[in-house]
């Protein structure tokens, strides 16, 4: 991979001197060490295209050994769902050797609307944390901000010491109702946000959508200011992770108001966080003031969607509501879990294929290696 020189003022140096947390998405850890990333993110999509390469494939073995020397009793589904859950932490494990910060390990995105199975699987993903001292601060367990996402998250950091990633956040009544939750981070995604506009505006007839629009009117870079604006304005310590762009141009332009009027961190894939290091940066890039037309979107109160106590009737007939007013969250989310889902199956069936075959042919599991260095500090 060619970089610029080291003393080239880049604009990923430009996003940093912001103020703003530069994190790595993507399971391929071997690309991400050059950027020096603080915090990372995964997701199925995102390890099923990993593993899928020779170079990350023996970390399916390796979870699979783990499942059968665990629980050699167990069913297929049992040793299934256990292997899948520790591939996702033995890529997280790599990950971490590699970066100071915290990383998101996705629970299986099927589960997003069953309150139950993400707070036990969650659980279970913690669990195998756990068992490698790896300390829990430096994991963020990814949930969909569904209701019961929601609901779960709750759960899991209130009852549990459990930090939660809500993923799938398009709207400013979802990015409240986390918050109000407790949720350690949200992860408001940048590119699908426009997209959603864009098919409104072609509806509209305008022709071109929103291709020529101005960044500074990108409409996913607007969401993030108004939830920033909103946090500020009440007081929540929410963090915001912003997440999926298309292109470097759309992170420069959501950094100039720095993290006082755009996100705490932004997550990248390596293709992007090349983009960045290939332009030359603005100093005082994160300098701006936010506009009064973001500020004006803020109420002086608060809706109250979830309570520090749990979620009530009232708050979810209140979140629904709001919700079908927003329109977009309800589009996609659902889009956004089915192509999640999809990768989940792949990847779920490639896991069983090697159990059945293991367990027919009676062959001894490899053996699991990780780094040797010790997470707890």
């Amino acid at each position: 991979m060619s970089l610029p020189p080291s003393t080239l003022f880049t604009a990923l140096d430009a996003v940093r001197e912001a103020g703003i947390v530069v994190a790595s998405d993507g399971a391929e850890y071997h690309k991400i060490g050059a950027f020096d990333p603080i915090d990372a993110t995964t997701n199925p999509s995102l390890v099923c295209a990993a593993v899928s390469k020779p170079e990350y494939s023996h970390l399916v073995d390796q979870a699979v050994a783990y499942a059968l020397r665990t629980i050699p009793s167990g069913t297929v589904e049992e040793k299934k769902e256990l292997a899948l859950d520790r591939l996702l932490v033995e890529v997280g494990v790599q990950i971490l050797s590699i970066i100071p910060g915290r990383v998101s390990l996705s629970v299986d995105p099927r589960l997003g609307s069953s309150y139950s199975s993400l707070v036990t699987r969650s659980r279970a993903l913690v669990k195998l944390v756990d068992e490698l001292q790896i300390h829990r601060s430096r994991v963020l367990i990814k949930i969909p901000a569904t209701p019961s996402g929601i609901h779960a998250a709750h759960t899991l950091e209130t009852e549990d010491g459990i930090h939660t990633n809500l993923t799938l956040v398009f709207s400013l009544v979802q990015a409240l109702a986390c918050a109000q939750a407790g949720v350690s981070v949200i992860s408001p995604f940048i590119g699908r946000v426009k997209d959603w506009w864009s098919v409104r505006a072609i509806a509209e007839g305008n022709s071109e959508g929103l291709d020529n629009q101005p960044l500074s009117e990108h409409p996913g870079i607007r969401l993030v200011h108004r939830i920033k604006q909103a946090y500020k304005q009440y007081g929540y310590t929410t963090q915001i992770m912003a997440a999926g762009f298309r292109k470097p141009e759309e992170i420069v332009e959501l950094s100039r108001y720095g993290k006082s009027g755009g996100p705490d961190i932004v997550t990248l894939p390596p293709d992007l966080l090349e983009g960045l290091q290939k332009m030359e940066g603005e100093h005082d890039l994160g300098k701006g003031l936010i506009s009064t037309k973001e500020e004006a979107d803020v109420s002086q109160t608060a809706p109250a969607y979830f309570t520090s106590d749990g979620p009530t009737k009232e708050g979810w007939a209140a979140f629904d509501r709001d919700s079908q007013l927003e329109a977009i969250s309800l589009d996609k989310v659902p889009e956004g879990l089915a192509k999640f889902s999809g990768d989940a199956v792949k990847l779920e069936e490639k896991v069983r294929g090697l159990i059945e075959s293991s367990t027919h042919d009676h062959r001894a599991p490899p053996t699991s290696s990780f780094p040797s260095k010790m997470f707890m500090s």
